[in-house]
C-alpha cells in the first residue's frame, strides 16, 4: 500500500483588503493588506496589484495574459485613483488616525470660499 507524501501545511486564502474591478477583459485593482515580522514586532504594509487583460488563445484553448486597450485606461485610472484614496485615508492595523491629520486634509480638500478654483 502506497503512503502520500505530507505536503506543507495549508493555509487559508488570501483576500484582498479591497478591490475594484473585474471590468472588461477581466482588469482590476486589488489593494492586498501584508503583515510580516521584525525584531520589532508585526509591521503592516499594503500592496497592489493591477489584473491584466486575459484572453482565451484560440489555437490551445488556454488563458493568457494581454497588453491593455486604450478603452481599459479609463477605468483603470478611476480603480487606480480610488486604491491611492483608499490607502492614504484607511490606517494600518495598529496605527490610529491622528485628528490633526484628519483636520488638516479636509481643509485642504475644501474648495476656496470665493469659488473659484485655484490652478
Amino acid at each position: 500500500m502506497a503512503t502520500k507524501e505530507k505536503r506543507g501545511k495549508k493555509t487559508a486564502p488570501r483576500h484582498p483588503e479591497k478591490k475594484w474591478g473585474p471590468f472588461a477583459g477581466g482588469t482590476g485593482i486589488a489593494v492586498w493588506l501584508n503583515e510580516f515580522e521584525t525584531d520589532s514586532g508585526t509591521r503592516f504594509a499594503r500592496t497592489i496589484t493591477i489584473a491584466p487583460r486575459r484572453f482565451r488563445d484560440p489555437e490551445t484553448g488556454e488563458w493568457r495574459d494581454g497588453a491593455y486597450r486604450p478603452v481599459d485606461l479609463p477605468a483603470l485610472l478611476l480603480a487606480i485613483q480610488a486604491a491611492h484614496d483608499f490607502c492614504l485615508s484607511t490606517p494600518l492595523p495598529g496605527t490610529p488616525a491622528e485628528s490633526e491629520e484628519v483636520d488638516t486634509l479636509s481643509h485642504e480638500e475644501s474648495p476656496p470660499s470665493d469659488g473659484k478654483v485655484p490652478f
